[in-house]
């Protein structure tokens, strides 16, 4: 059973790491190996609180980008009065969002709750380590492909996300399923991704907490019914607390960062999942 205290702190960490590029579920595995920790993902009574934080992160994503959200809606209906799949920016933005969405579709379906389960053996915490040291490697490898790009284009204009092709659109979606490896960040990997395909450091956030917001809803609405059942209520106070903390952490952990890919690159995240994985796995080898 979950304490207050472990309530809000998952709260923060879900609302946190979920999209600062350090990976929410490697952090979640490995504070769960070093504390002994013994929540486990599928158990009955944890579950449900999981697909709050989930559903607290995504609606939280939704509220900050409810402007852009309701262009692209009013997009997909425009599309179908003109018959015509791309007529502006926001309907090439709106089937960009549905391309880089459906490709990770199946890869979840088949793959993510049988990665998520292996990970929960005590015998792996040290190999999530290593995806989190990884993840940071990936990281220094998009900002130093972006340097070389800005010194051979100087003069060459950053692509807008609406300027995306459909098919770097498709890549940089599909590159979410590298977060399904606990310790390789959703985020980090669709902004490496996008800044690789021509995206400015800025637009390529947006593009990805844009992309990531159905991904992450579609995941907690299919898991919604168990936050009803009869088991669920035990915590429904904890849950609710861990949702509100993760929320509000969400919303300002997306104004810092849509501010901070303004000016700045992805090397310090970088460093710190290095420097965090090597240490973690010290400490978690068997």
């Amino acid at each position: 059973m979950l304490t207050v205290w472990q309530a809000i702190f998952l709260g923060f960490l879900q609302g946190f790491s979920e999209l600062f590029p350090i990976s929410s579920l490697g952090h979640l595995i490995i504070i769960k190996g070093l504390l002994h920790w013994n929540f486990s993902f599928s158990d009955q009574h944890f579950l449900p609180f999981v697909v709050a934080l989930h559903l607290a992160t995504a609606i939280a994503l939704i509220i900050y980008f409810w402007k852009q959200w309701l262009q692209v809606f009013m997009a997909y209906i425009g599309s179908v009065q003109r018959m015509k799949l791309v007529y502006d920016d926001d309907s090439k933005l709106a089937w960009l969002l549905v391309a880089g969405t459906l490709v990770i579709v199946p890869i979840g379906f088949l793959f993510e709750k049988k990665i998520r389960l292996f990970f929960e053996d005590p015998r792996y915490y040290w190999m999530v380590a290593g995806f989190l040291i990884i993840n940071g490697l990936l990281m220094l490898l998009g900002d130093y492909v972006k340097n070389l790009a800005v010194k051979r284009a100087a003069q060459q204009q950053e692509k807008r996300a609406e300027d995306l092709s459909f098919i770097n659109g498709i890549l940089v979606g599909a590159s979410q399923s590298l977060a399904f490896l606990p310790g390789i960040s959703r985020s980090g990997a669709t902004i490496v991704a996008g800044v690789i395909a021509g995206l400015s450091y800025e637009q390529a956030c947006r593009f990805g907490f844009m992309l990531a917001t159905p991904a992450i809803l579609a995941a907690s609405v299919l898991e919604l019914p168990k936050l009803f059942r009869p088991e669920a209520r035990t915590m429904l106070h904890l849950t609710m607390i861990g949702a509100l903390t993760a929320g509000v952490t969400a919303y300002l952990s997306t104004i810092f960062l849509m501010k901070y890919f303004q000016t700045r690159k992805l090397t310090p995240f970088a460093v710190y999942c290095v420097l965090a994985g090597i240490i973690a796995m010290v400490l978690l080898r068997p």
